[in-house]
């Protein structure tokens, strides 16, 4: 490699990063740990939902095909990973337990109890759907302030330099600010994608938990019948 070339190198961006002081590599990691944690929550989220979203279209056609409680339980059948078919195995247990005294019979007294069970059993999905997202929140806020105290730094540390050198040329202080402002471009590209995941995510969110509440009256319709 001749001197121009490693010049260019140790000028470009990675020469930058392996040259920048402790303070700004440990912002770099931390902001390196956050991307990558980001990124795994939204593959996995973004496979999540979308299979949730199937199995809600599966039971919809499920339900509307069937005229009663029993026929839907013998027709709808699913993995127990199933959000939607954990809703109905949540009313089908409460069913079979409001029946031992009197099988195959529904009360209409039993109907509030159902429904409760009903939206326990929606509460307890819509947290395993909201789990994680957190994390994405916490980037999304914080990210732009560790890339922005990693700039302060770099910032202070030029200015420690002109110091100790007496002088204010542009070679002195360019590769500082150069260093001290990737940390800012950093904490931007990492918080940016969890800031559009987040609430892309919180509006199928929205949409999904919809439709199970769509799914738990259709049960309860089903069952007055």
């Amino acid at each position: 490699m001749d001197v121009s070339s490693a010049n260019m190198y140790s000028s470009g961006l990675i020469g930058m990063i392996l040259g920048a002081g402790l303070m700004a590599k440990v912002v770099m990691v931390i902001l390196l740990f956050f991307s990558i944690g980001s990124w795994t929550i939204i593959f996995i989220k973004f496979r999540q939902y979308g299979r949730t979203e199937s199995e809600g279209e599966r039971f919809f056609r499920a339900i509307k095909e069937a005229d009663s409680f029993k026929k839907l339980i013998s027709v709808y059948r699913d993995s127990q990973d199933n959000a939607f078919y954990r809703i109905v195995l949540a009313c089908y247990k409460e069913v079979t337990s409001r029946q031992k005294d009197n099988p195959g019979k529904i009360h209409k007294d039993d109907m509030p109890a159902i429904d409760n069970m009903l939206k326990i059993a929606i509460a307890d999905e819509s947290v395993k759907l909201e789990r994680r997202l957190s994390f994405l929140a916490t980037v999304a806020n914080t990210a732009p302030f560790i890339g922005l105290f990693g700039t302060v730094w770099g910032i202070m540390d030029s200015f420690r330099e002109i110091g100790i050198r007496g002088t204010t040329s542009l070679a002195v202080v360019a590769p500082g600010i150069s260093e001290a402002l990737i940390a800012t471009a950093l904490g931007l590209a990492t918080a940016i994608p969890a800031v559009l995941a987040y609430n892309y995510f919180l509006g199928r969110l929205k949409r999904i938990l919809s439709r199970m509440e769509n799914a738990a009256m259709y049960l309860t319709n089903i069952l007055d019948k």
